[in-house]
């Protein structure tokens, strides 16, 4: 008797601000807690990749004053005894991370990581441990079992609330788009909003059609403010959602709420959920190194 394939198991972040150790900490947590091993873990951008202190934009500097969390990054780009602790002698740290870049990222360093790997590439590799990926701008990643997952770097650039302040990578991309307009996915990760998602005005139309047009199963993004949730708009087929940054900057240092969400992939009967608060609080700033 044939038995079908157990679904491939992800867990979705939301912006980690340099928590890029707690996420794969809190991945582990959960895997070992409920039994569920994870093909990987998805994130939305403002992962806070940066190779040097000097790197860091302002904001990102502002906030490492006060929680040195925010450089995180810091401690995978090169080997560290933490970072030794957390992805080689954890057990149920078996996965690896995807991700798509935001606007508080060290642009350069990612944009020069994507072509040494190669036009042939759809990911690339940006720590020391090989296991924090990144997805090529306007590019899809097929997971062997799994979904092919698509990305989008950046926030929008041409709508009358956007930012004017950044490098031309910080801004979504119109090539990048139009190119995955063409190719099919099933998950699209993107940092900014489709148009009018998450607040009325802001947002991106490139975006917004895309989703309209490629009709993913799933698209996520972060970059805006709130608890996560998903968007009650009429996309066709497409479940958007909004996830919360992941920054352990709750009143008890847990994860914010719905800045995780698991999703169950299997084909037609795949399922994406946000944690619930309870599954969220025993993990927090205090202890994430040793829960």
């Amino acid at each position: 008797m044939n038995v079908p394939p157990a679904p491939a198991v992800f867990l979705v972040f939301g912006d980690l601000h340099g928590r890029i150790l707690p996420a794969f900490r809190f991945a582990s947590y959960w895997s070992a807690r409920t039994g569920c091993d994870l093909a990987g873990l998805l994130q939305v951008g403002d992962m806070g990749y940066y190779t040097d202190v000097s790197n860091c934009d302002k904001a990102t500097l502002r906030h490492a004053k006060d929680d040195p969390l925010e450089l995180g990054a810091l401690d995978v780009v090169t080997r560290t005894p933490v970072a030794d602790r957390v992805l080689e002698e954890d057990p149920y740290c078996t996965f690896d991370l995807w991700f798509t870049a935001g606007n508080h990222e060290e642009l350069d360093a990612l944009e020069r990581f994507a072509r040494a790997a190669g036009s042939d590439r759809t990911d690339f590799v940006v720590d020391a441990y090989c296991r924090v990926r990144g997805i090529n701008d306007g590019r899809v990643h097929a997971f062997a079992g799994g979904p092919r997952v698509a990305a989008v770097w950046g926030i929008d650039g041409g709508g009358p609330n956007a930012r004017q302040n950044l490098p031309p990578r910080g801004y979504v991309a119109e090539k990048a788009v139009d190119r995955l307009a063409l190719e099919p996915f099933d998950v699209l990760l993107m940092h900014d909003a489709p148009r009018d998602a998450k607040r009325i005005g802001y947002g991106s139309e490139l975006l917004r059609d895309l989703v309209e047009l490629a009709q993913p199963r799933f698209a996520f993004f972060g970059h805006y403010s709130g608890d996560g949730s998903r968007i009650e708009r009429d996309y066709g087929r497409t479940e958007v959602y909004h996830l919360a940054g992941f920054e352990l900057r709750t009143r008890d240092g847990h994860p914010e709420s719905g800045s995780v969400g698991v999703l169950h992939w299997d084909g037609d009967e795949s399922t994406f959920a946000l944690l619930d608060d309870a599954d969220l609080k025993p993990f927090t700033r205090h202890n994430w190194k040793w829960v």
